[in-house]
């Protein structure tokens, strides 16, 4: 029974994370999205580009065998990056395509989260580090948390807060959050480049 609820808690904690992600961009315009306010912070695209980049990499990539996204796309957005590198080189993707990307990204993680068996979550999948799959979910999860706050803040200094409350813990309420985002996606993604 316990580990049924662990596994149930740890997907709904990345399905959290991820709501908030999403919603951290929500009515951004885009001459907003590859701002940078300081030649130190990072762009909001990067940023979500940065946090696309994780999931694959641990739930694609690691634990699937399967790459949806490019080396150049990963090595762009991965942590390290130096800004003068990316200010170098210019965007793989417009933040249409970014976005879209990682709906494909994360819906074929999601599936295979959903199709493992209980047990499946403590193995070990980084064994350099001894993290379990369910470890290394909640590590994403933080992050994205985290760089939520990120694109808060920057909005903020942009002079477009958007939304800032951290929510969807309860499923009701992340389905609406899901749908009044994708609603605004669907409208908006053509001006961001496609």
């Amino acid at each position: 029974m316990l580990v049924r609820i662990m596994k149930k808690s740890t997907i709904d904690l990345l399905k959290i994370a991820e709501i908030n992600l999403l919603y951290s961009f929500k009515g951004i315009h885009p001459d907003e999205v590859h701002k940078q306010i300081n030649p130190e912070l990072n762009s909001i695209s990067w940023i979500v580009g940065h946090c696309v980049v994780h999931f694959h990499m641990v739930l694609c990539q690691t634990c699937q065998d399967t790459k949806l996204l490019s080396e150049d796309v990963s090595h762009y957005y991965r942590y390290g990056t130096t800004k003068e590198e990316i200010k170098r080189t210019n965007p793989p993707f417009t933040f249409s395509e970014l976005v879209d990307d990682y709906l494909k990204v994360s819906e074929m993680g999601f599936t295979y989260l959903e199709d493992l068996e209980n047990d499946d979550f403590q193995q070990v999948i980084f064994p350099e580090i001894n993290e379990t799959l369910m470890t290394s979910i909640q590590r994403i999860a933080l992050h994205y948390l985290g760089h939520v706050g990120q694109i808060v803040m920057l909005r903020r200094a942009l002079g477009n807060p958007g939304y800032s409350f951290v929510g969807g813990s309860i499923p009701s309420e992340r389905d609406r959050m899901k749908q009044e985002w994708g609603s605004w996606w669907s409208e908006s993604k053509r001006n961001f480049g496609v």
